[in-house]
């Protein structure tokens, strides 16, 4: 489920940081250009992020994990 107050200032680096935390690997020479790809170790499935991380964007990128089975709440926790 994912946290009622979501927030509108989180930049590319730290939610990166905060998937990393949480599990995924931030695969450097992955993404192209400013984007981040972040996989998943244990079904292969990636997640890519932009520079700008609006609030519409965290959401979706926040369903995303948890579609892979990860927990939205404990992600924004080590935000």
């Amino acid at each position: 489920m994912l946290p009622p107050n979501l927030p509108s200032d989180i930049t590319q680096k730290r939610l990166a940081k905060a998937l990393k935390k949480a599990g995924f690997v931030i695969d450097y020479g992955g993404g192209k250009g400013g984007h981040y790809k972040l996989i998943d170790p244990r079904s292969g499935k990636f997640i890519t992020l932009q520079s700008k991380i609006w609030k519409v964007v965290l959401r979706d990128k926040l369903k995303q994990a948890e579609e892979l089975g990860y927990d939205a709440t404990e992600i924004m926790n080590r935000y």
